[in-house]
Formats: C-alpha cells, sequence, structure tokens
C-alpha cells in the first residue's frame, strides 16, 4: 500500500515493513532493531518511518533530553508520555513503543496524511489542526528530515 503526500510516497505506511538498520546516517543497533520492527508490527506503522523519526528525535539516544524537556528515543514530553502509558521515557522500549502508538493515533486522526501526522508530532495535534501541516518552520523542517531518513532507507534496500 502507497500513501501519496504532496510528491512524497511512503511506501509501507499501514503496514510492517523490512527495517533497513544500515539505511540512516548512523546505523540502528541489532536491539534498538528488535524493538523498532515490534512497535512497527504492533501499530502497523512502517519501520523505516519510526526509525526516521528516532533518528530526528534523538539520534537513536535513549538517554536524550530537549532544550523543551522532551524525553528518550521518541523524545515525548514528560505529559505525553504519561498519557501513553509510558512509565521511563528513557527505556527505549517504552520510547518506542511509546512514541509509536502516538504516531498511530495522530495518522488515524488525521486521516493517514503522514506529513500532518508528523508535524502534529513535533508541533503539537492541536496547533497543526488550527493552521496545517506548516504550523512552524521546525515542523516544516522536521518533516522535511524525516521524509529524506525515510527514503535514504528505502533506497538503501534495493
Amino acid at each position: 500500500m502507497s500513501l501519496m503526500v504532496g510528491v512524497f510516497a511512503f511506501a509501507n505506511v499501514g503496514r510492517a515493513a523490512e527495517l533497513a538498520p544500515n539505511g540512516f546516517p548512523a546505523p540502528v543497533s541489532q536491539p534498538l532493531a528488535s524493538i523498532i520492527t515490534r512497535a512497527a508490527k504492533a501499530y502497523g506503522v512502517d519501520p523505516n518511518l519510526i526509525a526516521a523519526m528516532a533518528f530526528r528525535e534523538s539520534a537513536f539516544n535513549s538517554s536524550a533530553v530537549s532544550s523543551r524537556g522532551a524525553q528518550g528515543i521518541m523524545q515525548l514530553m514528560p505529559r505525553t508520555a504519561k498519557a501513553l502509558g509510558v512509565k521511563d521515557a528513557f527505556d527505549a522500549e517504552e520510547s518506542v513503543f511509546g512514541g509509536t502508538k502516538y504516531l498511530k493515533s495522530l495518522l488515524d486522526r488525521f486521516h493517514g496524511n503522514v506529513d500532518v501526522a508528523l508535524a502534529a508530532y513535533n508541533a503539537g495535534p492541536e496547533l497543526v489542526a488550527k493552521v496545517g501541516p506548516a504550523a512552524t518552520q521546525e515542523a516544516v523542517d522536521y518533516v522535511a528530515a524525516i521524509k529524506s531518513y525515510y527514503q535514504n532507507a528505502l533506497r538503501s534496500q534495493s
């Protein structure tokens, strides 16, 4: 199944595909690849999209903390993490499963529009619902970076 967003195709959104662990600027470790693959299967999201987000969010660093207080591999804000049932955002498995669950909820909310869901993950769903995926320049840059990482991961599989 291919979902077209603008001129960009997210080839495997809605189904779990094979992760390209060496398709990112830094390789995905085997333990993290296993977690991403399991989360992808659990929520029906392409593991390369999850990994692209994880790289952009934290460079696969489970102890990352942003200047705004987002935590872990998927950079969940404490309130969001709590709402998702994540007890320890610094635990790689909890972070990836929580972040993937959140992404899936955004994909559902925005009718599968990946650009909008990614922008909402970055800038917040309420703001993006009001003003669209170009809600902030940071969100625009975030979506572009994830698309680039995702495309490179898919290319590495051919």
